[in-house]
């Protein structure tokens, strides 16, 4: 009889390990697959922003080749995006670049596969290679006719750092839940062993056995399960302040090109539905407000109340561990007018998956 729960044992603990590492190698995937998602949305919302600028000065009737601003625009977009390589604007007939971070680029040819994929207007393009990726987007003129590209090369280095840095941690958590598993089947063999000397009566040994066994294993489960999570979305926190003050820029630009309009920033029309629509496109951002000086909310859209806390007794607002929160400050002709807040769940991942 000892001998056939022996068996069990084993059983047990190899069906165990099984499960563990399928779970833990799910759980990966999810946590890789947002990494590259907001990685790839920021990218996207931050190009997409860049193209708006020059497609803004053609629009004056100005043409792609005599925007005096686009090496400042180019510029500015690398000084504030460290993965990028270089970025350029090339002629969509001739396939020449005419503007460049690196100044050793302009006037050379891009490969024609460049010009193809940027043929089709709104659509954008990436290709990856090895030690870098591409995107492009089209720039329209006025009369929504393809004059040519912008695209930028990013390096690929963080992406794959933060990828092994998770399948690190994935490896090393699923041996611990393996191991606290195996130990698991091992303790109820053994306390069943040591309990049939203690308790005479097969029912009540066998419901001790279990309720402790149980008991200890729910402990140790949650407890890794809780650490796994957060090692994930450690990893996740780079892209996450990447993405999310990338947006908090994007909101703010869109006031102050309001604001310096004429329009008053008390008195922006749509603003509301303009953040729901930012914030319905990137699921991951929990709240975004616009606030004056004095931190009154001026437009809001989703809830803040969960990401801060408040100390009683001084009023104090200070913002939870797990969220984050990003701050822009929106100025008009003369001075800062107010603030754009964007906060984030950093646990957004997990709570997707229980």
């Amino acid at each position: 009889m000892r001998s056939q729960h022996l068996t069990h044992a084993v059983l047990a603990s190899l069906l165990w390990c099984a499960a563990v590492f399928v779970f833990v190698g799910m759980n990966f995937m999810k946590y890789e697959a947002a990494s590259r998602s907001l990685r790839d949305s920021r990218i996207e919302t931050a190009l997409t922003e860049l193209q708006r600028a020059l497609q803004t000065e053609m629009d004056k009737g100005v043409p792609l080749t005599g925007i005096k601003k686009t090496e400042g625009f180019l510029f500015h977009y690398a000084a504030e995006n460290e993965d990028v390589l270089s970025v350029m604007v090339f002629d969509r007939k001739s396939g020449k670049i005419l503007f460049s971070t690196v100044a050793a680029q302009a006037g050379m040819n891009v490969p024609f596969v460049w010009r193809e994929k940027c043929a089709q207007p709104g659509t954008l393009f990436v290709e990856t290679q090895e030690q870098k990726e591409t995107v492009g987007l089209p720039v329209l003129n006025s009369f929504l006719e393809n004059e040519g590209c912008l695209v930028a090369e990013y390096k690929t280095e963080a992406v794959k750092s933060v990828r092994e840095k998770m399948i690190s941690s994935a490896f090393y958590f699923a041996l611990r839940l393996a191991f606290i598993g195996v130990a698991g089947c091992f303790l109820l063999y053994f306390f069943n062993f040591v309990s049939a000397l203690v308790f005479k009566e097969k029912k009540v040994r066998s419901k001790v056995t279990f309720v402790f066994c149980l008991f200890v294993l729910c402990a140790a489960l949650y407890i890794n399960f809780s650490a796994m999570c957060q090692a994930f979305e450690t990893n996740l926190e780079p892209q996450i302040r990447l993405k999310t003050q990338t947006i908090a820029g994007q909101v703010k630009n869109m006031i102050e090109l309001a604001v310096k309009s004429g329009v008053p920033f008390k008195s922006v029309n749509a603003m509301e539905a303009y953040l729901d629509q930012v914030r319905q496109k990137n699921k991951e951002i929990m709240f975004i407000l616009v606030t004056d000086k004095t931190g009154r909310v001026l437009y809001e859209s989703g809830t803040a109340a969960q990401a801060f806390d408040t100390d009683m007794r001084t009023g104090k607002i200070s913002l939870r561990d797990g969220y984050y929160n990003a701050a822009e400050s929106v100025n008009d002709a003369d001075n800062a007018v107010g603030w754009v807040q964007i906060g984030v769940n950093e646990r957004f991942v997990r709570e997707k998956i229980f």
